[in-house]
């Protein structure tokens, strides 16, 4: 059995068990208890424990990568303790080593952060090839590769984030209270504006403090950064390197340029107060004191913004190895995103000259769409589809305490039906159960969602002008499909990858192409399996990646370049 699976059932087993509900155990239950008691009776690695997070320093060697120095700590106070309050907030200082730290940034580590719409991923590769996964769940104190992209503010004044932030949700939904998830569309679907200008409501924030989407998205792009770095201190790298940062590809370059000049701001900021609260995450933050550092932030005469390299649209990161190994002239592919909260299509085309040496990649602007419809809408389902199959009457309060509980377990018991093709479960009311793959597959509301999918396929090609169409229904040209993101895997999304396509009268064939670089392909099965996670940021990592530029409005016309995603060197020569 796979650990993190293991860890779930077993917290959810343990959690029941707290609450007197635990009448029989469902036989995933029992195979993870097997797993806990041979992993503790044999070695006690195997538990991740909470990660230490007390100080700013490199930390036991992982891997051989390069090490860097760490400047002492230097600050600046921007709190006071309020001894006539009844409740104190302890004083806040900004901690400002990555402003002494530029002279020192020569770890040959290039990072790129993933800031996704459901879950952040973080990866980094040195200049010499040695490739650094990143645990950024094992750095919160959990297990895996990811971060739940979510901010919770509590009723007792505390900020939570990730994993803490959906825990501490979950049992307040129902009040009519609200965690700030998909923080990332805020970025996604505009391109002009200013975040600071917009005041969070009452039911995300239910505080006096008045906070605006912009100390939000500083606040957990902070998070994120914290545990980041703490997760590069296992390969004894220096909390400072290079970073780019993946961004939405955009319907056009200003709206690419406005995300990519507001990330490069957001993110210097975040590793300010990375290292602010660096330590002090778990348990909740004060929105005060949160509050109080990025007003402090905005009277700096400086920020780290010689760490924050370009941006790089998704889609480009993760086709960057079959671009790179393909040997036609030109080749068409449909990235086909699919995460947690949405799922993203994009049209793009590599090509390829004799006189250069890298192929060029252009971005067909009035393709790119976004549905919300992805992983967490079959998270949906199929709570929706064992309450119906169990006749649970979710009005009343036994039944909502039941859906509540199979709320909190649904994305593993999905991962496991979708694994093994079946799933005994055990709900909160002690009903056991039982339902296949093909049965859910197969249910009306499931196939309804596959068929939004499929018309997000069509509407994403009939976005486009017909001369593109016109080219792609050319045999042999093959339309081929990259799939992406946490939910690729589901077979409604594979589905994409196969067959024709028809759009406006034009018949396009598709093929499914396999993006996974050789040294995944090679590695063991771990890596194999959260690559489709992870493929944007190790995408992005890459030292090198295509040059980018948004195509014409026809097939026929000359490309005239708009935005280009700059090599950048990495070697500190």
């Amino acid at each position: 059995m796979d650990k993190n699976i293991a860890s779930y059932l077993l917290a959810s087993l343990l959690e029941r068990a707290e609450l007197q509900q635990v009448g029989v155990i469902s036989n995933q239950e029992r195979d993870a208890l097997t797993f806990a008691i041979r992993s503790l009776a044999g070695d006690a690695s195997t538990i991740a424990p909470a990660a230490q997070m007390s100080d700013l320093s490199t930390g036991r060697a992982r891997g051989g990568g390069p090490r860097a120095a760490i400047p002492a700590e230097s600050t600046v106070d921007v709190g006071e303790q309020k001894s006539g309050d009844t409740k104190q907030v302890p004083a806040v200082e900004l901690v400002l080593n990555s402003l002494q730290a530029e002279a020192d940034c020569k770890d040959n580590v290039l990072l790129c952060l993933d800031f996704g719409t459901a879950m952040s991923k973080a990866f980094a590769i040195t200049a010499a090839g040695e490739h650094l996964d990143l645990e950024l769940g094992k750095a919160a104190g959990r297990e895996g590769y990811t971060l739940p992209s979510s901010v919770f503010i509590g009723d007792d004044g505390l900020a939570y984030f990730g994993f803490e932030a959906v825990d501490k949700s979950v049992s307040v939904l129902e009040l009519g209270r609200e965690r700030l998830d998909s923080i990332k569309s805020w970025l996604s679907f505009r391109d002009d504006g200013n975040p600071d200008s917009e005041l969070l409501s009452k039911t995300y924030n239910p505080t006096d403090v008045k906070l605006t989407e912009g100390d939000l998205l500083r606040a957990y792009l902070a998070f994120l950064t914290d545990m980041t770095c703490i997760s590069l201190r296992d390969w004894e790298i220096s909390r400072y390197v290079k970073r780019r940062f993946a961004r939405p590809c955009g319907k056009n370059a200003q709206q690419a340029k406005w995300v990519d000049d507001l990330m490069k701001r957001l993110l210097a900021d975040a590793q300010v107060l990375a290292d602010t609260f660096h330590g002090r995450w778990g348990g909740g933050v004060p929105v005060e004191q949160l509050k109080a550092a990025i007003e402090a932030l905005r009277n700096l005469g400086s920020r780290p913004g010689y760490l924050v390299a370009d941006g790089v649209p998704e889609p480009v990161a993760v086709a960057a190895t079959p671009v790179e190994v393909s040997e036609n002239r030109i080749d068409a592919y449909m990235v086909v995103d699919a995460g947690a909260g949405t799922t993203d299509f994009g049209l793009f085309f590599a090509m390829r000259k004799e006189n250069l040496e890298e192929p060029r990649v252009f971005q067909v602007a009035p393709s790119i769409l976004g549905l919300n419809y992805a992983g967490d809408r079959i998270d949906l389902l199929l709570q929706k589809f064992i309450c119906d199959e169990e006749s649970i009457d979710q009005t009343s309060m036994q039944g909502k305490m039941v859906a509540l509980d199979l709320r909190r377990r649904i994305r593993v018991l999905k991962e496991l039906l979708f694994v093994s093709g079946e799933l005994d479960y055990v709900l909160a009311d002690s009903t056991i159960g039982h339902i296949k793959r093909d049965d859910f597959c197969n249910w009306e509301q499931v196939q309804k969602f596959s068929e939004r999918l499929e018309q997000g396929f069509r509407d994403a090609l009939a976005s486009v002008d017909v001369t593109y169409l016109d080219y792609l229904a050319t045999d042999p040209v093959r339309l081929q499909v990259i799939l992406t993101g946490g939910s690729s895997k589901l077979p409604m999304l594979a589905s994409l990858g196969s067959g024709y396509v028809e759009v406006k009268g034009r018949k396009i064939q598709r093929t499914l192409v396999d993006a996974t670089p050789e040294w995944i392909a090679q590695g063991g099965d771990e890596m194999q399996s959260i690559y489709p996670q992870l493929a944007v940021a190790i995408g992005g990592a890459a030292e090198e990646l295509p040059s980018t530029d948004y195509a014409p409005l026809e097939w026929i016309r000359r490309s005239r370049p708009s935005y280009v995603a700059g090599n950048m060197q990495i070697t500190g020569t």
